[in-house]
C-alpha cells in the first residue's frame, strides 16, 4: 500500500480524530474489552478540536496518507522524546504505516538532540514496540482497569 508521511495539517484534523476512535474502539479492544466504562473516557479529548490545538502545539504531528490524502495513520511526539499519539486504521494495521510513523517521531526526537524516546504503551501494541527496540520500565499504570507499561528506548 503506497503511503507517504507528512508534517500534519489542520485541515486533516477531522478525519485523524476518526483514526483515533477507531483504532481505539477496533484494535485496542484486548485493552478495553468492548466495554463503554473504559473506552469512553479514552476517547473523549480525540476530538477534531483538540487534535487541531495538538497540531499548532509545541510538539510534532505525522500523519500517514494514501496517493488521495486521506489519512491513515497519525502520531505524535512531544519536544522533549515522549510518543504520545501512534494509531493506524484498522484497515491497514500491519503494513508498516505505524513502524514509519515510529521512525519519523524518532528522527523529529534526533533533531532535537534527544538520546531517548519514550512511551507509554497498552498491551496491544506492546509486542509492537518490542519489535523497535523499544524496552519496558519498571514502570506499570492501571486507569480504567486497563494496564499501561512504560518503554523507553536510546535513539543512535
Amino acid at each position: 500500500m503506497p503511503f507517504t508521511i507528512i508534517a500534519a495539517s489542520s485541515a486533516d484534523s477531522h478525519e485523524i480524530a476518526i483514526v483515533l476512535r477507531r483504532s481505539i474502539m477496533e484494535l485496542c479492544s484486548d485493552d478495553h474489552d468492548n466495554n463503554p466504562k473504559k473506552y469512553e473516557p479514552w476517547l473523549k479529548n480525540k476530538t477534531a478540536a483538540n487534535i487541531e490545538n495538538w497540531i499548532h502545539g509545541q510538539g510534532g504531528v505525522f500523519t500517514a496518507v494514501d496517493p488521495h490524502r486521506k489519512v491513515l495513520g497519525v502520531a505524535m511526539g512531544s519536544p522533549d522524546g515522549e510518543v504520545l499519539l501512534n494509531y493506524v486504521l484498522p484497515d491497514v494495521r500491519c503494513t508498516g504505516i505505524s513502524k514509519m510513523l515510529m521512525r519519523t517521531l524518532e528522527d523529529y526526537f534526533r533533531d532535537r538532540g534527544l538520546e531517548r524516546a519514550r512511551l507509554t504503551s497498552t498491551e496491544t501494541a506492546r509486542r509492537f514496540y518490542h519489535s523497535l527496540g523499544y524496552s519496558e520500565t519498571d514502570e506499570i499504570e492501571t486507569r480504567r482497569g486497563m494496564t499501561f507499561r512504560r518503554f523507553e528506548k536510546v535513539l543512535e
